[in-house]
């Protein structure tokens, strides 16, 4: 008889649920379960770490502990102890605890948490609780439900560590990583990013055209546990390193008017890696040409929330919508915009590939017909 399987949980921004249950098939995990904010699927400690390391579009990646039924708190608690916390937390140490709470009797979330510290204590002696510890324990109640996670990544996996350098308005690395995917994007052509900002689509797409794991430079939560397996990690991590391809098969270029978004672009390339692989070129978007057959022209243009919808932001859309049309007719071309009075200045039938949230405003993936 075969043991059972962990069951983990890749939280996503919401409308990327699809894009990262294909990347866990991918990795040769069976049957992951896409469900809203996230994909549900099993495997062992190597599922786990495969998970963190190459994941590029989800945030973090939670273990399913286990599930309680409570109207009270001291069943909570007796039924809270039984939990298995001895993989995941040592004794002595100190975790954080974060509940939300629907629907349930046991609505004080602060109470919720002290009565689960207490019975991580109780079963594995003194443990304290801090915000600052690298295990998190996740509580969900919904009615008298009380789903228990712990958290293996520990800081948000769009953080690669490359970005050092920011200008207004960022797109986070895996929103960018998951746009790229959803576009069908592989390497194997031409990216151009015209408005490149602080490089994240172009440094994005350098990684995914190397074939680089995203997670490879950096620590993880579940380093941490009394159960991490440091030879099945650098195992993960050397096969990933054969796996990496040294050259770009096609060329990538990182456009911006800005000189101080050029030059954020340029350290986080170097941070990254990648100085001599992405192209920068400081210039409008309006001069760009076309010098292969066929590629992919991506950006992501202010949206006027800051400024409002004036008329030179109307006319930048006018001029991306030429841009897309006439200079580059052949390309793929793809935008990331909120509403349709920009959609219609561009001039262009865009079809909506996604929709998300990108700094709490509702956007779309745009696609040319």
């Amino acid at each position: 008889m075969s043991k059972p399987q962990n069951r983990y949980f890749a939280m996503t921004t919401p409308g990327f649920e699809a894009i990262c249950a294909a990347e866990l098939v991918a990795l040769g995990i069976a049957e992951p379960e896409p469900l809203c904010g996230g994909v549900e699927f099993s495997g062992d400690l190597r599922e786990l770490y495969l998970a963190n390391l190459w994941l590029r579009s989800a945030s973090r990646v939670l273990v399913r502990v286990g599930e309680v039924t409570a109207r009270d708190f001291p069943t909570l608690f007796k039924r809270l102890l039984r939990l298995p916390w001895g993989r995941f937390v040592k004794p002595g140490s100190s975790c954080k605890i974060r509940v939300t709470c629907h629907r349930s009797r046991l609505s004080h979330s602060g109470r919720v948490a002290e009565t689960c510290l207490a019975a991580i204590a109780k079963a594995l002696g003194d443990v304290a609780e801090d915000s600052a510890a690298p295990v998190s324990v996740f509580l969900r109640l919904e009615a008298d439900r009380c789903q228990v996670s712990i958290d293996s990544s520990g800081e948000l996996l769009h953080r690669r560590g490359y970005r050092m350098a920011n200008v207004a308005a960022p797109l986070r690395e895996n929103l960018a990583a998951g746009c790229l995917l959803a576009l069908g994007y592989d390497g194997s052509r031409p990216l151009i990013d015209a408005m490149t900002g602080s490089g994240t689509f172009a440094i994005e797409a350098a990684l995914m055209a190397l074939n680089r794991a995203p997670g490879a430079g950096r620590q993880f939560a579940f380093m941490a546990w009394p159960k991490y397996r440091p030879g099945l990690w650098q195992q993960l991590l050397q096969q990933a390193q054969r796996a990496e391809k040294t050259a770009l098969a096609a060329p990538i270029l990182a456009l911006d008017n800005n000189p101080r978004a050029i030059a954020a672009a340029r350290q986080n390339l170097m941070t990254a890696g990648l100085a001599e692989q992405v192209q920068l070129d400081c210039r409008p978007m309006q001069q760009l040409q076309s010098r292969q057959p066929s590629g992919l022209l991506i950006c992501n243009p202010p949206y006027g929330e800051r400024i409002g919808r004036t008329a030179a932001l109307l006319a930048l859309y006018r001029d991306l919508g030429r841009i897309y049309a006439a200079v580059f007719s052949a390309w793929q071309g793809a935008i990331i915009c909120p509403d349709s009075e920009l959609v219609r200045a561009t001039g262009i039938p865009f079809e909506s590939r996604l929709r998300f949230s990108n700094g709490g405003i509702r956007v779309a993936l745009l696609q040319k017909p």
